[in-house]
Order: structure tokens, then sequence, then C-alpha cells
């Protein structure tokens, strides 16, 4: 099979295990939010502690992921990640109350934490001169699944009345089965162990958990964590608030979705022309033009507008911030860097939903929350700024040592 198979194959089985573990998984309790919403009888604080309790499962297993896969390797982890989110996403259909609903989102947070990080591990080990490409391909199924629950939502709330959520979540875990399946069919775990034996934790520490850039990085990526399922949780509720009808809103939600799609792959291609920074600075400065303009403008040229400009940015942002992560510091390091960035990353989600959710209902509704969003994404684009400037030093100092190097050698071979 030649390697052009090979990439598509990778690429399919990616895409399917991350429509399921961040499309269902993670995005689509957005759009089902205001049905649950009503069926339980929740306040939006509950609401949104219930999308906090997915990132709190993540954020409780993330610390383990690397031991886990170094252990049982990458593909085992992906797979057993993958039927977890498959198993909570079939049990949150059946709930009935907000308890039991709060256990079912902290499993599909553990099972997303034992997913994501080793699957980039297996195409960047197969495929590392595509590295770019591969991880926006494999972002992309965020977008492809939030455009599955967007579509269908009206539909499903049309046939089954107010618990047509419970049949979209039972659908979408029957389609997560057979995406543990596909991946259990083509991953195979990468031929080279991405992390050398020889590291020891003394150069960790040095090399990554406290290099100036991955720190930098990482803040970053906390702040966008922090911002970004703010959004994914209130809007839609935030659309149909503004007196616009369900399938109209299912509309507008699945237009940010089909662009996030393209999203990924779009950003990556115009990274490896213009950089890494620059890219991430002008899809930070969209990403916060697209909060700022349904507050201004809540009707539905606004909404479709924000969606059109947040779907095109997000999954390139999330894509752009990753692959910076890994190029930080030496190649060996990097996925250890991806890990340890995640960490931080996952921190942000825990905050996000919650606190917005508070600030829903304590002060100015909705527009309180996404305000707080762009604050957040105007916070990561000052500090985007400061990227390479760390790294950029480092190399200096190297060159002038291999300067140093190369003159004492010309003495000595003169004498």
């Amino acid at each position: 099979m030649s390697q052009e198979q090979q990439i598509w194959r990778y690429a399919f089985a990616s895409a399917m295990v991350t429509i399921s573990t961040l499309g269902f998984g993670r995005m689509s309790y957005g759009i089902l939010m205001p049905f649950i919403k009503e069926s339980l009888s929740l306040t939006y604080e509950q609401a949104g502690l219930l999308g906090t309790s997915t990132s709190i499962g993540y954020l409780g297993m993330v610390f383990f992921v690397g031991i886990f896969a170094a252990k049982w390797g990458s593909k085992r982890l992906v797979i057993l990640g993958t039927l977890l989110v498959a198993c909570g996403l079939l049990y949150l259909s059946w709930i009935t109350s907000y308890l039991t609903c709060l256990a079912g989102m902290v499993l599909i947070g553990i099972g997303t934490a034992l997913t994501y990080t080793p699957l980039v591990n297996i195409v960047v080990g197969w495929f590392p001169q595509q590295k770019g490409m591969m991880i926006g391909f494999l972002a992309s199924g965020l977008g492809i699944g939030t455009l599955i629950s967007s579509s269908l939502i009206p539909l499903f709330t049309t046939w089954f009345s107010i618990s047509g959520w419970r049949y979209l979540w039972l659908l979408s875990g029957l389609i997560s089965l057979l995406s543990a399946l596909v991946a259990q069919i083509i991953l195979r775990d990468p031929p080279i162990p991405l992390r050398q034996t020889a590291q020891k934790d003394d150069s960790l520490l040095r090399e990554v958990y406290l290099h100036k850039g991955v720190l930098l990085v990482a803040i970053i990526y906390g702040f966008i964590g922090f911002a970004y399922l703010i959004p994914q949780n209130f809007l839609f509720s935030f659309i149909l608030e503004a007196r616009i009808d369900r399938y109209s809103a299912g509309q507008i939600m699945a237009l940010g979705g089909f662009m996030s799609i393209f999203s990924g792959p779009l950003w990556g291609t115009i990274s490896d022309k213009i950089g890494r920074k620059k890219s991430l600075l002008i899809t930070l400065f969209l990403g916060a033009i697209a909060m700022l303009i349904p507050i201004i403008f809540p009707v539905r040229l606004g909404f479709l507008i924000s969606q059109f400009l947040w779907g095109i940015t997000i999954v390139g942002m999330l894509s752009l911030i990753q692959a910076s992560s890994t190029e930080q510091i030496h190649p060996s390091y990097a996925p250890i860097a991806l890990g340890y960035v995640t960490v931080y990353f996952a921190v942000g989600q825990l905050l996000g939903p919650g606190l917005g959710g508070w600030m829903i209902d304590h002060f100015g509704g909705i527009p309180s929350a996404l305000l707080l969003c762009d604050g957040l994404l105007l916070l990561a684009f000052m500090l985007s700024t400061q990227l390479n400037k760390e790294v950029a030093k480092e190399r200096r100092i190297l060159k002038k040592v291999h300067d140093s190097s190369e003159s004492e050698e010309l003495k000595l071979n003169k004498y």
C-alpha cells in the first residue's frame, strides 16, 4: 500500500474517532443543552457545571495518559477512550436527573482524555513530514460532529418532542461504537517509540516543563480552552432567546460546524507558508470578532456571520497551538510537550462553562459570557505576540557556541 493511501486511511480513522470523542462527546452538549435544561428543569449555572464536569473527567485523566501510553501503547488507549465515550453517550440517553447526567459527562471527559493525545502520537509517529496536515484532519472531526448534531437536533426534537435529545445521544453512541471498530481495524502504533528511553526526569523538567517557550504556549492554550467551550455551550440558547426558531438556529450552528471541517487543514496549509505565529494571531483576532458580533447584532445575519468566522477559525486555532507546542523544543520531546500543554487546556475547559453559566445567571445573561470569551481570546492574542522569541534567543546562543567552536577549530588547524 502506498504512503498516500496510508495517509488517507489514517486520516479517515482519526476523523471518525474525533467525530465521536470531540464532536459528539464534547461539542454536541451545547446544542442539546437547551432541551436537556428544559427536560431536567436545570438552571444555567447547573447546565454550565455539566459542561465543566466533562473537563473534570478530562483533567483527572490527562495526567496519566503518557504513562498509560508508554505501558500499553497509544492504539489501546484510543480504542478504550472511544469505547468509554460511546458508553457515556448511550448512558446519557437514559438519564433522568442532574446527578446522573453529571456522572455521564465525567465518563465522557475521561474517555476523551484517553483518546486525543495518543491519537496525535500515532499520526505524528507515522507521518512526521505531514504533521500539520494530519493534525488538521484529526481536529476536523470536531467540526463534523458539531455539524451532524446541529443538523439533526431540529428533526429529532420534532419527531420525538422534548425527548429528541435522548435519541440523538443514542445515535451518537452507536456511531461511536462504529468509530472504535474502524480505529481497531486501521490504526497501528508507530514503529519507533516517540519518547526516547534515555530521557530522564531532570531533563524533562528542564527541557519541557520549565522551558519558557513551552510554558508560554501552555498558558495561551489554557486561555483558548477557557474561552472556546463558552460559545459552544451557550450560543445556541442565545440564538433561541433572540426569537429565532429552532430550525434556523440549528442551521446557523450547522454552518459553524461545516466551516470548522475545513478550518484545521486550511490554517495548517497557511501556517506552512506564513508561519505558525502569524496564523495563530489571525485566528485569535477573527475568533474575538466572531464572538463580539452577536452581542452587537443579535439578529439572524449577525449570528450567521459570527458562526462563519468562528467555524473557519476555531479548529485551526487549536491545530496551530498544538503544532506550536511541538516546535518549541527538540523533536524527541515534542509528544511530551503536547501532553503537557494539553493539561493547561483542560484546566481552562474546566473553568469556562461553569463560570460562563454563573455569569449568565448573575450578570447580564448570555452576552456577559460571550464578552468573557472575547476577553480571554484577546489575552491569548497578546501573549501570542511573544511566541518564538525564546526559541530565537536559544537559536542565537547555539549559533554563537557553534561559531565559537568553528573559530577554535580553525586556530588549532592553523597551528
